[in-house]
C-alpha cells in the first residue's frame, strides 16, 4: 500500500465504519445526551460529521450546498452511515484524480456566500483531518456517556490492512 490520498480514504472510511458501529450500540439517551461542547451531544457531532462528509462530496461534483443537513434531518445512526457512504463514495473518486488534477485548482462557496479557491489536493486532505477532528470529540463523548469508544489510530488501520494483504 502506498501514501497516497486515495489509501488516506480508505482509513477515513474505516475509522468511520468503526466510530458510527460503536454509536449504533448506545441507547436513545446517550446518543441524544447534550453534554456540551462543539456540538451539544453524540447526534448532533454525527449528523454535522456526516452532513459535512456529504457536502464536501457534492462540492467536488460542482453542485452547491446552501447547507449542512440539521440533526432533525441526521435524527439516527442509520441516516448518518447513509450520508457517510454517499459522501464517501463521492471524495473517493475525487482522491483518485491522477496527480496533475489533484494540483489544480478547486473553486467552491462557503455557507457564508464566500467563495474559496485552492488546490484540490489541500480540500481533500481538509476532508480527512475535519473526520479525524470529530471523530476524537465523538470519542470523548461517548466515554462522558459511560460508552467505550473503538480505537480509530490509523496505525491499527495499517496494521490490519498489512495483515490483511499477507494472507
Amino acid at each position: 500500500m502506498q501514501d497516497t490520498l486515495a489509501s488516506m480514504f480508505e482509513y477515513n472510511r474505516w475509522a468511520d465504519e468503526r466510530v458510527l458501529t460503536a454509536c449504533a450500540q448506545l441507547t436513545d439517551e446517550q446518543y441524544a445526551r447534550e453534554i456540551g461542547g462543539s456540538f451539544p451531544s453524540i447526534r448532533a457531532t454525527v449528523a454535522h460529521h456526516a452532513g459535512a462528509l456529504w457536502a464536501w462530496g457534492r462540492r467536488f461534483e460542482a453542485r452547491e450546498v446552501k447547507a449542512l443537513p440539521s440533526v432533525t434531518e441526521v435524527p439516527d445512526v442509520a441516516t448518518a452511515m447513509r450520508l457517510i457512504a454517499e459522501g464517501h463514495e463521492m471524495v473517493v473518486r475525487e482522491a483518485s484524480r491522477p496527480a496533475e488534477e489533484l494540483n489544480q485548482i478547486f473553486t467552491f462557496r462557503r455557507f457564508n456566500g464566500q467563495i474559496v479557491s485552492l488546490p484540490r489536493w489541500a480540500a481533500l486532505r481538509h476532508v480527512v483531518n475535519h473526520g479525524t477532528y470529530h471523530r476524537g470529540q465523538i470519542a470523548n463523548m461517548m466515554r462522558q456517556v459511560g460508552a467505550a469508544p473503538p480505537s480509530t489510530d490509523v496505525l491499527l488501520w495499517a496494521i490490519e490492512q498489512h495483515a490483511a494483504s499477507q494472507v
